[in-house]
């Protein structure tokens, strides 16, 4: 398989404990401890209490926004050693068939855990996330931005 398509399968994966509301299913794909780089800070997750805040958080802004598909797709992905894989994706904020916003571009790191892959690295430059956990602000700010433009 090709490390672009063990990315996307990631991707997928964790995409999908987003849609089942899995708190579990998602620390499930993560390595600890877990680097988290966003725009204005490094983060180093060392405990599921310490992500669940954030998950929440997401969780809970996508509705009000209106948000019905979040989706995660593969730009490209590499090995850059036997059991890591670096990748680029895009994040896609869609409501009822409309993107909300441009897509936001992300880098991860997977590494290879017996037969698992797991992320253990994010890279999140459009959010400022400069202290954790992050806040619906970190998370939704670009969105909301795009959203006041629209209606300036």
């Amino acid at each position: 398989m090709s490390p672009l398509d063990i990315f996307q399968q990631a991707l997928d994966a964790v995409t999908q404990a987003f849609r089942d509301e899995d708190f579990d299913a998602y620390m499930a794909l993560l390595d600890l401890p877990y680097l988290v780089q966003t725009g204005r800070a490094t983060h180093l997750i060392t405990s599921a209490d310490e992500m669940r805040p954030t998950f929440d958080t997401l969780l809970r802004s996508l509705k009000p926004r209106g948000i019905t598909h979040y989706e995660r797709i593969a730009r490209s992905a590499d090995y850059v050693a036997r059991d890591r894989i670096e990748g680029w994706h895009r994040s896609h904020l869609i409501a009822n068939g409309e993107s909300l916003a441009y897509p936001q571009l992300s880098r991860h790191a997977l590494v290879r855990r017996g037969d698992r892959w797991l992320f253990s690295e994010a890279q999140y430059d459009m959010i400022e996330g400069a202290s954790w956990p992050l806040t619906e602000a970190d998370l939704m700010g670009h969105v909301d931005a795009l959203t006041r433009q629209e209606v300036q």
